[in-house]
């Protein structure tokens, strides 16, 4: 008899839902919580609950099943992925159900949230469920009980042991045992323990997790998720990220991969042998480690020119130093390779002498109103325009845009700084990275341009007086919007 039940509920949805709503229908009323995005929102349950809706939706709606859902959460850290689910039809929803560590009433009110979406919305039996930290503990819960109502699992660093992350001894209360008498059953609830329904049931999954996350270890949770899962047989893919720790770097919530996992498993799709971040390069690439008069794009064909400079040692093999009262600079003719409104900029800089506007790359030379990137003793500066007029000239992050890792844009002398500067026409948003590390976001409106026809590229000089002072390395332009991950990628080449 289990043997056809268990039959039953994998060929027929409607058996899922049927088998998750056995109890009395939840209480819905109305809710006030904030969104990222707009959005419905209710209780379940006297719990706050919320949808966020494609705006077309005919029939099933497929839907990403969001956890945790606290106090904050989600935030607009997730606008990014989450406005390409909606673009792709994909609804998103979700339940605050306190700190319940997976618990069985954390679960419980799990099922009411699926039962009233199936119900009364009309939403997929199947949801991709898409865990961040210790939303693992809840998501994964619920999963290991109904893996027949889960179309995928996808994780952001997520908490997949209780002993790890809690502790024991912290998520006993949500249990309603004592320290000891949850150590005992460990086993029963712990999702790195709880895997093996999910795995017959040929669930996929895929997590992103970094290498130095000491708040959730890497190998007590995805790492020891994955050699488990492997054993029962099912799909699942770690991509393990150098480096990085339980933060809010911003390759977390701009992941392509993930991304692209989540929607298709919303959909019921297959998911595609998932390739590692995209390695096309860039459409130039100035290494400036020549000794000659020609600075050599390695990448293309726009070559350029020495104008001063001395051949130093670089970041990567050699690099040029700059002077400014020498007017040294590289001059690069104009390509209509460079008349491009959505580009990448990057460059090691090494300040040798305090800043005064000391320029790092600018387009505006013959004409104005293109771009330029530039630093001085307080902040990292940078102009875009549409090649008529400006569109914003305070592309800036200063000494108090610290990200994550602490370092603003007062930078110091004799230190290799990594800068990259993303303009992201189809976004209408520059993302400014120091060694990395997201700075800062700037929305602007129009049409910027690299270059025009009327412009020649300087290196080293950004507009009038504003020559380096300093050394610089491994000038690249792309012609696209990096992502997060592709910028840390670029930061670690050696």
């Amino acid at each position: 008899m289990v043997s056809d039940v268990k039959m039953l509920a994998r060929y027929c949805p409607l058996f899922c839902l049927i088998s998750i709503t056995a109890a009395a229908d939840p209480v819905i009323t109305p809710g006030t919580r904030a969104l990222p995005l707009p959005g419905k929102s209710f209780q379940v349950d006297g719990h706050d609950a919320y949808v966020i809706l494609p705006k077309e939706s005919k029939g099933v709606i497929p839907w990403v099943w969001y956890a945790p859902t606290l106090r904050g959460l989600p935030a607009k850290s997730e606008i990014w992925m989450f406005k390409r689910f909606l673009e792709n039809g994909i609804a998103i929803a979700g339940i605050d159900v306190g700190e319940s560590y997976g618990s069985p009433t954390g679960a419980k009110l799990y099922s009411a949230l699926y039962s009233h979406l199936l119900k009364d919305r009309d939403f997929s039996p199947k949801p991709c469920l898409l865990a961040r930290s210790r939303g693992g503990l809840m998501l994964y819960s619920w999963a290991a009980d109904h893996p027949d109502s889960v179309g995928g699992v996808a994780g952001i660093y997520p908490v997949c042991s209780i002993a790890s992350y809690p502790g024991v001894a912290n998520a006993a209360g949500a249990y309603g045992m004592t320290a000891e008498q949850l150590q005992t059953q460990l086993k029963k609830y712990d999702p790195v323990n709880r895997l093996k329904a999910l795995a017959e049931a040929g669930v996929p999954i895929f997590h992103i997790h970094g290498d130095s996350d000491k708040v959730v270890p890497l190998d007590a949770n995805s790492a020891a998720l994955e050699r488990n899962y492997r054993n029962y047989g099912g799909p699942v893919e770690i991509e393990v990220i150098k480096g990085q720790g339980h933060n809010m770097w911003d390759g977390w919530f701009m992941s392509q991969r993930l991304t692209d996992f989540v929607i298709a498993r919303a959909h019921g799709r297959p998911v595609k042998q998932a390739s590692k971040v995209s390695d096309s390069g860039p459409i130039a690439h100035w290494t400036l480690d020549e000794q000659g008069a020609v600075a050599t794009d390695s990448a293309g064909t726009h070559h350029g020119r020495y104008v001063g400079t001395t051949p130093v040692e670089g970041r990567i093999n050699g690099g040029r130093d700059f002077v400014r009262s020498r007017g040294d600079h590289v001059v690069i003719p104009y390509s209509k390779d460079f008349a491009v409104s959505t580009f990448t900029v990057s460059a090691w800089v090494r300040l040798t002498r305090p800043p005064t506007f000391s320029g790092v790359l600018g387009t505006r030379h013959g004409g104005d109103h293109t771009f330029d990137m530039k630093v001085n003793d307080a902040k990292v500066h940078g102009d875009i325009g549409d090649g008529k007029a400006w569109l914003e000239t305070a592309v800036n992050f200063y000494a108090d845009d610290r990200g994550t890792n602490g370092q603003g844009g007062d930078l110091e002398l004799d230190r290799w700084y990594h800068i990259v500067y993303v303009i992201d026409s189809a976004q209408h948003e520059c993302r400014l990275y120091l060694d990395a590390d997201l700075k800062k976001r700037i929305a602007f409106k129009g049409t910027p341009v690299l270059m025009t026809a009327a412009n020649t590229m300087h290196i080293g000089h950004s507009s009038g007086t504003e020559f380096m002072d300093g050394v610089i390395d491994d000038v690249k332009i792309w012609n696209r919007a990096l992502t997060a991950e592709q910028v840390t990628s670029e930061h670690s080449r050696r």
